[in-house]
């Protein structure tokens, strides 16, 4: 699969507002006054909400048309492919945002190994990813139905190659030097649509949110 052909069709565009749950969540974990990498930026829809913020931001993405209007908003953007070796020298940024990122990624020990690398030491990984076992997943499990997992690259699929629960998302991070500090969730959803769905909930049981989102330490 060429990633910059399929990231083209399947995000030609930001699918997140300022309005997102999740990235209310992602905004203070992120902080102010920072030099951060957005990566996989797309468009830079989220990356000039950090900008607003007071921060610098640097991103990469695998679409040339979505990297372009991300230069156009104030993100010092490029394309590049997140499997191979990130064109940023050794610990450049205070922090790195992967939004929705890990979950497309064949290669996510060498993706991971090179956060470390270009992070300073101390500096922040914040990241969310889609909760296999977020609570609607659960239902659809058990009445026999697929809980969201795409089987292919066809059709209406987004090019999720894997899916993470809490304890193994901690534990991939654990191995490539990080400490996870905190860990939150978006909302949890009572219905395929997310028409009924709970904010609170998600905040006292995070474990059956709809994402995980971890800020995790360089160590």
């Amino acid at each position: 699969m060429d990633p910059y052909a399929f990231n083209t069709q399947a995000y030609p565009k930001s699918r997140c507002n300022e309005d997102d749950t999740r990235l209310e969540r992602v905004f203070p974990l992120i902080g102010t006054g920072r030099t951060i990498l957005d990566i996989g930026c797309l468009d830079g829809t989220v990356g000039q909400l950090f900008l607003q913020r007071g921060n610098v931001v640097h991103g990469i993405d695998a679409a040339a048309p979505a990297v372009k209007t991300a230069v156009e908003r104030g993100i010092q953007a490029r394309v590049g492919n997140l499997e191979e070796r990130l064109d940023f020298p050794d610990a450049m940024f205070d922090a790195v945002f992967a939004g929705e990122v890990l979950e497309h990624i064949f290669d996510i020990d060498s993706l991971l190994s090179e956060i470390h690398r270009v992070l300073k030491p101390g500096g922040h990984l914040v990241a969310t990813t889609p909760n296999l076992a977020a609570f609607g997943r659960r239902l659809l499990l058990l009445l026999n139905r697929n809980p969201h997992i795409e089987i292919s690259f066809t059709g209406e699929a987004a090019g999720h190659i894997r899916y993470f629960i809490r304890s193994t998302l901690f534990d991939i991070l654990g191995k490539h030097g990080f400490r996870v500090t905190d860990y939150t969730s978006d909302v949890v959803n009572f219905d395929r649509a997310g028409r009924v769905r709970s904010i609170c909930m998600a905040r006292l049981f995070p474990t059956l949110g709809k994402s995980l989102i971890v800020r995790a330490e360089r160590v």
